[in-house]
């Protein structure tokens, strides 16, 4: 009989390497059942693990050995898609809020999901925006996920929301420091050049006056 950790055997515990798994790795892992399929709707019927999304799963929370990376669980519920927008922009304490909905920038269609771990929401863009301005972030163990840059995540949200009016600089300027509380000094520390070429990937007018707004305040700056 197998010893069990609060009610998960050890044995398929420490079979599962991550938090989170897709449905191949599980297989994987519990191989040594003669039907892994039937052992995973087992785990998921007894709340040991979550069905987070079709084919993809987290550690019930009191079986967990490390933080579950929702991270991960993002770039992977929905894709080609990288962490953006507000996520992004309160991963790097550009804004003060804590934002816990995981958004994202994709190419296919906006989608939003609402989860056991947590809700994903991704805004479809152009595949010429698309195509550059995030990283890969390295986890322990050899875990990544994809990250819009600052610079990106700051361009992608002027661009796709579009719950206001920015006609001028003024206007760019009281939505950068009143809507999204963004201190200047984090605008100032924004690479102009990484800003401009982001934005002439859209090609609208917003993101153009993004970057006129912040040379100009670039200059007000030096000038002071």
């Amino acid at each position: 009989m197998l010893f069990r950790v609060m009610g998960m055997d050890v044995q398929t515990r420490r079979a599962i390497p991550f938090e989170e798994a897709d449905t191949a790795t599980l297989r994987q892992a519990l191989s040594h059942y003669a039907n892994p399929d039937n052992k995973i709707g087992d785990l998921v019927r007894r709340g040991e693990i979550l069905r987070v999304h079709k084919g993809l799963y987290a550690i019930a929370p009191e079986f967990r050995q490390a933080p579950l990376s929702l991270e991960i669980l993002a770039n992977r519920i929905y894709g080609p898609s990288y962490l953006s927008l507000e996520y992004a922009l309160s991963w790097y304490s550009m804004i003060p809020e804590r934002v816990t909905e995981l958004t994202s920038v994709c190419l296919g269609r906006s989608r939003s999901f609402s989860t056991a771990v947590g809700v994903f929401s991704y805004v479809g863009i152009k595949r010429e925006a698309y195509s550059e301005g995030f990283d890969r972030i390295d986890l322990p163990k050899g875990r990544t996920f994809l990250m819009a840059t600052r610079e990106k995540a700051l361009v992608d949200v002027i661009e796709v929301r579009r719950n206001v009016a920015l006609r001028s600089r003024r206007d760019m300027e009281k939505h950068l420091a009143e809507d999204l509380r963004i201190d200047e000094p984090e605008l100032l520390g924004l690479d102009l050049g990484r800003v401009g070429r982001f934005a002439a990937s859209y090609g609208t007018a917003k993101t153009s006056l993004l970057v006129d707004f912040l040379r100009s305040l670039q200059r007000r700056g030096q000038d002071e």
